[in-house]
């Protein structure tokens, strides 16, 4: 695979969320410093604790994203095709550090493989070889040195398993509830988005609410990312192709909530329909595996139905009201009604 192809970023943020990066690519100065401040941007923890007010410091895992090629650029056509970012958190005496991967490819990628290398050994191996090194050299120790070394040698280990077709493994099969549905619509002209849910008087509202970071972040979260997906193409200069997210993962302890999107671009129109889903749990028990919510979103979309066709499929407690999330206005508004 030619390294240019690809873009491969490390990032280590430590117990004081000071961050550490390391590029597959030489970069210019400016371009370090920008991809500098997006490594915080992909991080995140200060983000979603103080944007969901509900408490707890909310982790991204894993964010997918497929990559479209713009129609009027493809004489010098990017050969990059899909985007995604795998973070691993671990605690330590002194606070909690976060490891986190970003990967621009040509493939899809074996992702399961390059997560164990993460977690299994390279996040360990830092935090080990730091609390070793402290201990022997003491005040002579230099974690900026330290961390530069691990972050070449983790930089090698998983440029060397890129290229790797996707293995599909098999696992358990998880029932999710559904709890939010985002429409989105965008051409040249405008820009149209809509949050479908509950009615914001219902009790299973305000149940699971405690069981996400908030109706707020999640109705931000796909276009945050999809944004900063497309700064980081443009720095790269990846500029024949744009982003489409497919797959958000969050995890707090023992919750989880998964995001999933699925799009269409027709006429220069690009139309997404996203499902924000949760596991299922013992007072929800109308859950759905993961195929039913995909196919009834590329129903939508490939038949051009309307929405409240399949709605009530997908969540039968949900209103045919639409909460405009296009603004800060719009999404204040939905905040001070969804999260309270």
């Amino acid at each position: 695979m030619n390294g240019q192809d690809i873009i491969l970023g490390l990032f280590f943020s430590d117990e004081n969320n000071l961050i550490y990066d390391k590029f597959s690519q030489d970069l210019t100065e400016e371009i370090e410093k920008n991809l500098k401040m997006l490594s915080y941007k992909f991080l995140g923890p200060v983000f979603f604790t103080a944007a969901s007010g509900n408490g707890g410091n909310w982790k991204i895992e894993f964010i997918e994203s497929s990559l479209s090629q713009y129609q009027n650029r493809t004489l010098d056509a990017d050969v990059i095709q899909s985007f995604f970012n795998l973070n691993s958190s671990m605690e330590t005496e002194d606070g909690s550090t976060d490891f986190s991967v970003l990967i621009g490819s040509p493939y899809t990628e074996d992702i399961n493989l390059i997560y164990r290398k993460m977690v299994e050994y390279i996040h360990p191996s830092i935090i080990q070889g730091k609390f070793t090194a402290e201990s022997i050299m003491g005040d002579e120790f230099r974690f900026k040195n330290f961390i530069q070394y691990e972050l070449d040698r983790g930089l090698n280990l998983i440029e060397y398993t890129l290229g790797s077709a996707r293995k599909f493994h098999w696992e358990e099969q998880q029932k999710y509830y559904c709890i939010g549905i985002i429409e989105k619509r965008i051409d040249e002209k405008q820009r149209i988005s809509n949050f479908y849910s509950f009615d914001k008087e219902d009790t299973l509202r305000k149940y699971v609410l405690s069981l996400i970071p908030s109706f707020y972040v999640m109705s931000i979260l796909p276009d945050y990312y999809e944004n900063l997906i497309n700064e980081t193409l443009n720095l790269f200069n990846k500029t024949s192709v744009f982003s489409n997210i497919r797959t958000i993962k969050l995890s707090f302890q023992e919750k989880k909530v998964l995001y999933l999107e699925e799009f269409i671009v027709e006429d220069g129109i690009k139309k997404s329909y996203g499902a924000i889903l949760i596991p299922e749990v013992p007072n929800i028990d109308d859950g759905k595996n993961l195929s039913f919510f995909k196919r009834n979103l590329r129903i939508v979309l490939d038949t051009h139905k309307e929405l409240r066709e399949i709605l009530f499929t997908i969540n039968e407690n949900f209103v045919f009201e639409s909460w405009p999330t296009e603004s800060e206005e719009d999404l204040d508004s939905l905040k001070k009604c969804f999260d309270c």
